[in-house]
């Protein structure tokens, strides 16, 4: 036991006060001899035995008033074995939720200022000695300042600085972050706590794996730390947001009608009778529209554009709803192309009219411009004989189709293949004329074929098995089109003669994509990635001589898909989400050299140019901010990419208290739902527990019962007399 106030338990020497006045007040009774005093001798000595039995009392009761009054006023602090390893100082791990709902909250206080503020008394509390550290949750977690300190004024300076972030909590790895942090603090006491809103798609059930994650964080710490969740802010369900922007998956081509699909969402309470949606492009408002949305609703809005320009442009759709600005709205970057120049390389040519390996191919790619002059089609295909793919070639061409091609020369094989691994994309027709051998022994051993050509089925004579596209729903980017028969209908085309590729084992290999079936369960088109570019493989010809695939009306959207789809893998997202890093491919000439990313403040960032397989890779993390980032490479112009506010922290339904209690139990740590009350948990913890207030209500016990000792004895007097 220790005392916060010990000098006042000088106050005990009061207790002898009552013993004082007990023997100032003793009678002392004059001696009258008495001759028959024998007879009252017994008596007197029972009587005399009682009252003093009854001073004693009221003498011990009288002592203890003044010597717990003392002790009450000294403030007595029960302390255990915790004092003795370390006493008051402690290692204090702050779990910082700054996440994108933490700016949600009523009244002019977000939850974020509420929780800055408890993390400020929470610091003031930890006391000369302790060692504090912030986690931020927000995003990517990190620490508020770069090591741990003892300089409490230091943090405190620093959180009133701090903003929210615009990502999503990431609690596991926040937890996983403190206990590395907590390995290196001073004390052996560590003391974790997590200041959050709770909000449900970050704390919720479904994320049991998560949580079993934090979980063992946990336990693999020497000392367990003491882990206590404090709920900050009120839960806000006023919130309205454009959830997501459906982009087109293809290449986008200059005038080509485009649906902008906007998907908006109520995620609060109030109902919206007339909620304007505004779509801009490039910054200009391009439309507007006034939709209803009830409580909990979700719907789609479009809005047609098209591009008259090739290059990128930003597509941004905004609602004019709450005060909870950052969602919404959302943009993205969509590149748009004047053209997609193919190599087509003819493996079979013919002066005959559709007897080339490539013509059916040829007009497929560019109907306008095959049907009149001065037709315009996104794709410009360019047929050339074998011996034509050079480097240079290869340079100018985003998708290059290999039509019944017999073989390639071995320097040809080595440009193609740093061709696709750059991003371009590869079409490969067989054929009569084609060297199976050479395509097993080069192409595949290059990584350019996904499957071998194992056996020839089916037959051009009639009577022989025929076999169409299994029609079913497609997922892929290049087939969904298909979904609508009145995009084309794949069962109308027949395949006589085809190739069966590869085995059943190697057809499962997880690398490859079997994007359409034969009615025979044989693959019609498979898809296998090389470095950035990719592949896709037909069963059979381009040409008329083995199917009537080129003669029916949806083989100019299936070839045209497949070479967009193809032309489109170039390069990585362009748009992401906060704490996303952003990504692009330069030229593999630049290695060594320097890149800028500018941020939206304006501040420009100096990053490095980096080899990755055939291509130059530049890489930029710091995405702590929505809005448009501008790279600057050596080998073009800027080049932009949007950065938007996690979409998940547009509900901001919080944990329920009970499904916070069963939070807390599962990672066994304590629930609080006030700063006061951690206050007093971590004094009692850290410094003991203060035992003043029972010792007041045992002094005010000892009156009452002194009060009724002399009221008893004296009735018990009367009643002798």
């Amino acid at each position: 036991m220790t005392f916060l106030n010990i000098l006042l338990l000088g106050g005990m020497a009061a207790a002898a006060i009552p013993v004082l006045l007990h023997f100032f007040n003793r009678s002392r009774p004059r001696v009258v001899p008495w001759g028959a005093m024998h007879l009252l001798d017994a008596a007197f000595q029972a009587h005399t035995r009682r009252l003093k039995f009854e001073q004693l009392l009221l003498l011990l009761v009288r002592c203890l008033i003044p010597v717990l009054l003392a002790l009450c006023m000294a403030r007595p602090v029960l302390t255990g074995m915790r004092a003795l390893l370390g006493g008051a100082k402690t290692s204090l791990v702050i779990l910082l939720d700054n996440s994108y709902s933490m700016s949600a909250g009523a009244g002019a206080a977000s939850n974020f200022t509420q929780a800055k503020e408890a993390a400020a008394k929470l610091i003031e509390q930890a006391g000369s000695g302790s060692d504090v550290a912030v986690i931020l949750m927000g995003g990517t977690p990190r620490q508020l300042l770069e090591a741990p300190t003892l300089d409490t004024v230091r943090v405190t300076k620093a959180l009133a600085q701090l903003d929210a972030s615009h990502g999503a909590a990431n609690f596991p790895e926040a937890l996983e972050l403190a206990a590395n942090v907590a390995a290196q603090m001073q004390h052996g006491l560590k003391e974790f706590v997590v200041l959050s809103d709770f909000q449900k798609v970050s704390f919720s059930d479904g994320e049991a794996p998560a949580r079993g994650r934090a979980l063992q964080t946990l336990k693999r710490l020497p000392v367990p730390p003491r882990l206590t969740f404090l709920h900050v802010g009120t839960e806000s369900r006023d919130n309205v947001a454009v959830e997501s922007l459906e982009l087109p998956k293809l290449a986008l081509g200059v005038n080509q009608p485009l649906q902008v699909r906007a998907t908006l969402r109520n995620f609060g309470e109030r109902a919206w009778p007339d909620l304007r949606v505004y779509f801009r492009s490039d910054g200009r408002e391009r439309g507007a529209q006034q939709i209803a949305l009830a409580p909990g609703e979700q719907r789609q809005v479009l809005f047609p554009h098209a591009f008259d320009t090739a290059g990128f442009h930003t597509l941004e759709v905004t609602a004019d709803a709450d005060a909870l600005k950052a969602d919404n709205s959302l943009a993205a970057v969509v590149t748009v192309w004047e053209k997609l120049p193919a190599l087509l390389v003819n493996g079979d040519p013919s002066p005959e009219p559709l007897k080339g390996e490539t013509d059916y191919l040829d007009i497929a790619l560019s109907p306008a411009m095959k049907a009149a002059a001065g037709g315009s089609d996104l794709i410009l295909p360019r047929v050339i004989a074998p011996g034509d793919l050079t480097p240079d070639a290869l340079s100018k061409a985003r998708v290059v189709v290999l039509a019944n091609v017999r073989q390639l020369a071995d320097a040809q094989v080595r440009s193609l293949a740093g061709f696709v691994a750059s991003g371009g994309g590869l079409l490969v027709f067989p054929g009569n004329r084609i060297n199976t051998d050479w395509y097993h022994r080069s192409l595949r051993a290059s990584g350019l074929l996904p499957l071998p050509f194992t056996a020839l089925a089916g037959g051009l004579e009639d009577g022989k098995p025929r076999a169409k596209i299994v029609v079913q729903p497609f997922t892929h980017p290049a087939m969904e089109l298909f979904n609508d028969a009145r995009n084309g209908n794949l069962a109308d085309a027949e395949m006589k003669l085809w190739f069966q590729l590869g085995t059943r084992q190697e057809q499962a290999d997880p690398g490859l994509a079997v994007l359409a079936q034969l009615s025979t369960a044989d693959p019609f088109l498979v898809e296998k990635k090389n470095g950035e570019g990719r592949i896709i493989q037909c069963a059979v010809p381009c040409d008329a001589d083995w199917s009537n695939l080129p003669v029916r009306p949806v083989f100019v959207p299936l070839m045209q898909r497949l070479v967009i789809y193809l032309a489109s893998q170039a390069q990585p997202p362009r748009n992401v989400e906060v704490g996303r890093p952003l990504t692009a491919f330069v030229s593999r000439a630049h290695v060594g050299r320097k890149a800028h990313f500018t941020a939206p403040d304006g501040e420009r960032h100096e990053v490095d140019i980096t080899g990755r397989g055939a291509l130059g890779y530049v890489e930029f993390a710091k995405t702590s901010r929505p809005g448009t980032y501008t790279l600057t490479a050596p080998d073009g112009g800027p080049t932009p990419f949007v950065v938007s506010t996690a979409r998940a922290e547009s509900d901001l339904r919080q944990l329920t208290e009970p499904e916070r209690k069963a939070l807390a139990e599962s990672l066994r740590a304590t629930l609080l739902a006030s700063v006061a009350d951690y206050q007093q948990m971590d004094k009692d913890r850290r410094f003991g527990r203060e035992v003043w207030k029972p010792l007041l209500w045992a002094v005010l016990a000892l009156c009452f019962i002194e009060l009724l000792l002399v009221q008893w004895f004296r009735r018990q007097k009367g009643r002798k007399i």
